[in-house]
């Protein structure tokens, strides 16, 4: 499997398409009152669908990182076990569909690797391959830490458990540093709905306040900016709060 590519199951495809007919339905009715915006918004959805693949891929890279990051902890732990490098990847194979199901991706793919150490294909080769397929950085670089320690004949038991422990750490601190982006991310979910909010109280408490703004070609290239400013400070919002 590519792991840099994702294809939209067809649940997600309803829910990414109700999603976008609730924001055209906003969308059209707040910047111009008009069915035939909501029209052509309508027509924007492939854009849609594009960004919420990549939110959706970004999120399946993530549980693959930290999965991976439990897989190396295991492959470390049968090595102090007294295993050999192969027999430790075999046995974390098992041991991972335990711990998140045999549908899991994770252990999918050391159910490849332990098979093709079963049809004497090379253990570095397997694990550089599932780094090209996944581009994950902590992948690549335990992919390659372990072909340079395999050529050179390296410790294989100490160079695994310190690589395992230095990617773990890292990924933790990737995790806590996710967990106080979030508080910011809900804040501007929150930030992007109060102009409608505003909006709405506006045109309930004045009816009529607005309609200089719909229905003429003035109102509506006004409101195209407002709209197109809009946007502009959410895709900004989204790239400061973005982790890679």
């Amino acid at each position: 499997m590519d792991y840099t590519k994702y294809r939209l199951s067809p649940v997600e495809w309803l829910r990414v398409g109700g999603e976008w007919l609730a924001i055209s339905g906003v969308f059209a009715y707040f910047f111009y009152r008009s069915i035939w915006a909501f029209l052509l918004l309508g027509l924007l959805l492939p854009f849609y669908a594009k960004y919420r693949k990549k939110a959706f891929l970004d999120k399946r890279r993530w549980k693959m990182t930290l999965e991976f990051k439990d897989a190396l902890m295991m492959v470390s732990g049968n090595l102090q076990a007294g295993n050999s490098v192969e027999n430790a990847f075999r046995r974390s194979c098992g041991e991972l569909r335990e711990l998140y199901g045999t549908k899991s991706e994770i252990a999918g793919e050391f159910g490849v690797i332990a098979r093709g150490i079963d049809n004497n294909l090379t253990l570095e080769h397997l694990l550089l391959d599932l780094a090209k397929r996944t581009e994950i950085e902590e992948i690549e670089d335990f992919a390659e830490i372990f072909a340079v320690a395999k050529r050179t004949g390296g410790n294989l038991r100490e160079i695994i458990g310190d690589t395992a422990d230095t990617i773990r750490e890292k990924i933790e601190i990737r995790r806590e540093l996710r967990l106080v982006i979030a508080s910011k991310e809900f804040e501007h979910k929150i930030m992007c709905l109060v102009p409608f909010f505003i909006l709405a109280y506006i045109g309930m408490t004045n009816r009529g306040y607005f309609d200089v703004l719909y229905h003429n070609i003035s109102g509506v290239l006004i409101m195209t900016v407002c709209l197109m400013v809009y946007l502009g400070a959410l895709y900004w919002g989204n790239k400061i709060t973005a982790i890679g």
